[in-house]
């Protein structure tokens, strides 16, 4: 969603791929990652990558917007992020899994990549949402948990906040979310509130995007009513987007 100020034009992408089919192997493997996890994280955000400028220039902003699934798909995966990383200017990644490589592989030539980590796994990797943008924060970025956590596990869900100049005074404020994935409709919207209420004022144009785990039209609905009743937000459309159940702009 974005606000209703005629401010901008944007153009949305988000990959549209089949996911790739992961191993019964992979998926024990990797739920064995966090079984244990610590989820007070020192120095929740980290930084790669330099811009390639200090302004975002002529509009439109080009926005893509992708659950990279831990980066599953090998050179396939990182084939299609230089692909889209081309395409865009302003990347909102979730599932983005953390490491001094992958931080490195993630954050691609004139992008300047910012990761909010919502917990660390017991092999120290820390998965959360990452940013990518062609200019650099004129803030410092602000990770927040979601208010509840998910079920049986209890890992944490995270929204990373990000603001850019735009110039002439005004900030452009990115809220990159990826929300918990087993709750109620009730929950879905406390979580929204919880995170609202954590946002810096700013009176500028704000993009709230992600992964908003919305399955049935009702999720839907509960959501975007509330980014329109606290925020003021409209919804975007993502042109020729077959999958409507979460992904949203």
């Amino acid at each position: 969603a974005m606000s209703k100020k005629k401010i901008a034009r944007i153009r949305v992408k988000t990959a549209v791929h089949k996911k790739p089919k992961r191993a019964y192997a992979d998926v024990l493997r990797s739920l064995s990652k966090v079984l244990k996890i610590n989820r007070d994280v020192n120095s929740p955000i980290w930084y790669s990558g330099e811009p390639e400028r200090e302004s975002w220039g002529d509009w439109p902003i080009r926005v893509t917007i992708w659950n990279i699934f831990k980066g599953s798909g090998g050179e396939h995966f990182y084939n299609d992020l230089r692909l889209l990383c081309f395409q865009s200017d302003l990347i909102m990644l979730q599932e983005a899994l953390l490491s001094h490589r992958s931080m490195a592989e993630l954050s691609l030539e004139g992008f300047l990549g910012v990761h909010g980590a919502s917990y660390e796994r017991a092999d120290k990797l820390r998965d959360g949402v990452m940013t990518l943008a062609r200019v650099r924060p004129e803030h410092l970025p602000k990770r927040v948990l979601c208010k509840y956590p998910e079920p049986v596990l209890k890992t944490p869900k995270a929204a990373l906040v990000t603001q850019y100049s735009l110039g002439l005074g005004k900030t452009l404020t990115v809220v990159n979310l990826h929300a918990t994935l087993i709750r109620t409709i009730k929950r879905a919207q406390e979580e929204l509130e919880h995170l609202i209420e954590r946002l810096p004022v700013d009176e500028g144009p704000l993009i709230f995007a992600g992964d908003f785990n919305t399955f049935t039209p009702r999720y839907f609905r509960a959501v975007a009513a509330t980014l329109e009743a606290k925020l003021g937000l409209a919804y975007v459309p993502i042109p020729g987007d077959p999958r409507r159940a979460m992904d949203h702009l």
